[in-house]
C-alpha cells in the first residue's frame, strides 16, 4: 500500500529532531571527555607549577585562568650578568624581546590566549588561558614553565626613635636617593608629598600604573601613600606626624593593583622591571629601593623554587643595584610568610610594637600558633589578644627562621589619601608599616654611604649592615631571634667600615669630622 508524501513528513521530521538530538548529545559527550583529556595531561605535566591549584580552577567551573608563562632561555644568555648601565639594560632587552617576539611570531593568537602583560628583563609573558590553551603551551618546547599569576592583598596594620633613626635624621635623611612604593599608588598631592602634578612634583618625581597599564599612579585606597609617609614624607609637626625615615628622599610611585584592589604576581614583577628602566631617569636621584607590603599565600622555607620566574625577576633588580624590602604578612604565623617576601633575594620584615598602648585583638589565620578566639568578622575566622610592649614582636607578624627584619609598627601618624577624605592616617600600622620603616632606614644608610665613602652600597651590604647591627628580638611565639633596625648603629659600621676608628663617635663629631 503506497504512503503519501504528506503523510511521511512528521515522520522525517520526527527522525531529523532525533537525529540532531543524539549528535549533540554526542557532541558534548565529546566535548566533556575532551576537557577531561585536557585537564589529565595537565595534571601530568611537570612544567606546571602548583598543579592542583590550578586543576581546582577548571574544574570549578572557570573557563579561563590567568597564568605567568616562562621561555626557555637561549644558549647564549649570560646568566647573572649586571644590569648597572644603560648599555646592558638596552642589551638585555633585546634580547628577550627576540625571544618574545620569535615565539609569538610561530604561534596563532589563538593558542596564546589574552596576553595582559610581556617583560622585558626576562623571556616571559602574563596571559588569560582556557585549559586548552594552557596544554598548548605546556606541549611547546619553548616554554620552560607555567604558573598561576596569583593575587596579592594589602598587609594592612610613630616608630622612628625605637629604630634610633632620629638622631641620624638632621644629618642622613635619604638625600640624593629615591624610593619606589610598589602599592595601591601614591597621592602626589598631598601636602607632605610634594603637592604638585607628577610633571613638576619636587618630592613624588616620577612613577606608572603597572598594574592597569595606564600613566597616573594617582592612589585612592590609601595604602601606598600611607607607606610613602613612613619612609619619605617631608618633615612636620601635626599629632604625631614628624615625618619620614628618610624625609629628604624622592618617591616613584608604582601603582600595582588592578580594579579589584588587589595586585597580581605579574604586576609586581613588572614594577620591579619598571625601576631597572626608570631607575636613572632623574640621575640625582636615582632608584635604590623598593618597598612592597602587598604579598599571599604561606611558604615555611624559601619559595625561590616554587617560583622561578619571580625569583629571576628579584635577580634582575638586584642586577641593578635595587633593593627590595617586603613584608612578611600579618597572618601570625610561627613558621611561615607570605610571597614575595620569603623570595631570598627580598629583604623580608616582620612588626615589633614601638610602645604599650594596652591589649590589640588583631584577626589572625587558622595556623596561628597563639590562642586564639573565633571571630565571624575576621577573614581568617580567628582574632588574638595581644599584649603590647615597645620591642615586642607583634603576635600577628609573622615569623620564621628565614625572616630578615623586624621594624617598628602599629598606630602610624602617617598620610593619607585625599580621596579618603584626610591628609593624615593615624592608624595605619602591621607589616604593611614596618617595611617601609625598613625601606626608608634603608634610604638613610644609602644616602650616608654616597656621603662617606663616595659610592653606592650593593643590596647584599645594605642587608648585611642591616642584619649585623640590628638589636635581637625573639618572637615569644616561634622563640626566632630577629634584628630588629637599628638606623644609627649601621650607618655607625658604615663610618667605622671605611675609617677603622671609633663609628659612633665619629658620627657625634657632625659636619665637621
Amino acid at each position: 500500500m503506497k504512503t503519501s508524501f504528506r503523510k511521511m513528513l512528521p515522520r522525517i521530521f520526527f527522525a531529523t529532531f532525533m537525529c540532531m538530538v543524539c549528535m549533540f548529545v554526542s557532541a558534548a559527550g565529546q566535548a566533556s571527555e575532551t576537557q577531561g583529556e585536557i585537564l589529565s595531561s595537565i595534571s601530568n605535566n611537570p612544567k606546571l607549577r602548583d598543579q592542583a591549584t590550578v586543576l581546582k580552577a577548571f574544574q570549578s567551573g572557570q573557563e579561563t585562568t590567568r597564568f605567568i608563562v616562562m621561555l626557555a632561555e637561549p644558549a647564549t644568555t649570560k646568566k647573572g650578568a649586571a644590569l648597572d648601565s644603560e648599555a646592558a639594560t638596552a642589551a638585555r632587552r633585546r634580547e628577550v624581546a627576540a625571544v618574545l617576539d620569535g615565539f609569538f611570531n610561530r604561534k596563532k593568537a589563538a593558542d596564546v590566549g589574552e596576553v595582559t602583560r610581556r617583560f622585558d628583563y626576562m623571556p616571559a609573558f602574563a596571559a588569560t588561558l582556557t585549559a586548552a590553551q594552557l596544554g598548548n603551551l605546556l606541549a611547546d618546547d619553548a616554554v620552560a614553565f607555567v604558573r598561576q599569576d596569583r593575587m596579592n592583598k594589602p598587609h594592612l596594620r610613630q616608630g622612628i626613635p625605637l629604630m634610633n633613626a632620629s638622631a641620624t635624621r638632621s644629618k642622613y635623611s635619604g638625600a640624593g636617593v629615591a624610593v619606589a612604593i610598589a602599592d595601591t599608588g601614591v597621592d602626589y598631592m598631598n601636602t607632605y608629598l610634594g603637592a604638585a602634578p607628577l610633571a613638576s612634583n619636587t618630592k613624588v618625581i616620577g612613577g606608572y600604573d603597572v598594574g592597569e597599564q595606564k600613566a597616573d599612579p594617582m592612589d585612592t585606597e590609601g595604602h601606598g601613600t600611607s607607606c610613602a609617609g613612613i619612609v619619605a614624607g617631608t618633615i612636620g609637626d601635626t599629632g604625631d606626624y614628624i615625618g619620614g625615615v628618610a624625609p629628604k628622599a624622592k618617591i616613584y610611585a608604582l601603582k600595582i593593583t588592578d580594579a579589584t584592589g588587589e595586585a597580581p604576581d605579574s604586576a609586581i614583577m613588572a614594577a620591579g622591571e619598571w625601576c631597572i628602566t626608570h631607575q636613572n631617569d632623574d640621575p640625582e636621584n636615582p632608584i635604590r629601593i623598593i618597598n612592597i607590603s602587598f604579598g599571599g599565600e604561606r611558604y615555611t622555607s624559601n619559595c625561590d623554587a616554587a617560583m622561578p620566574d619571580y625569583a629571576a625577576a628579584v635577580n634582575n633588580v638586584l642586577a641593578a643595584g635595587i633593593t627590595i624590602f617586603a613584608s612578611s604578612g600579618n597572618d601570625g604565623y610561627c613558621n611561615a610568610m607570605g610571597s614575595p617576601a620569603c623570595l631570598s633575594g627580598i629583604i623580608s620584615v616582620g612588626a615589633v610594637y614601638d610602645a604599650d598602648f594596652g591589649t590589640y585583638t588583631p584577626c589572625v589565620e587558622p595556623e596561628c600558633c597563639l590562642p586564639k578566639s573565633p571571630a565571624s568578622e575576621c577573614p581568617g575566622g580567628y582574632y588574638i589578644q595581644d599584649a603590647t610592649a615597645a620591642d615586642k614582636v607583634a603576635g600577628y607578624s609573622n615569623s620564621a627562621s628565614f625572616l630578615t627584619l623586624l621594624a617598628s609598627s602599629n598606630r602610624c601618624y602617617t598620610l593619607q589619601c585625599s580621596a579618603q577624605g584626610q591628609t593624615f592616617n593615624q592608624t595605619f600600622g602591621g607589616t604593611s608599616a614596618a617595611s617601609p620603616y625598613a625601606a626608608g632606614a634603608a634610604a638613610a644608610l644609602q644616602s650616608a654611604a654616597k656621603t662617606i665613602i663616595g659610592r653606592w652600597l650593593t643590596p647584599q651590604e645594605v642587608k648585611d649592615a642591616l642584619v649585623s647591627t640590628g638589636d635581637e628580638i625573639t618572637d615569644a611565639k616561634s622563640n626566632v631571634a630577629t634584628p630588629r633596625v637599628d638606623l644609627q648603629a649601621a650607618i655607625d659600621a658604615v663610618l667605622a667600615g671605611v675609617t677603622g676608628v671609633g663609628a659612633r663617635s665619629l658620627l657625634l663629631l657632625g659636619d665637621d669630622q
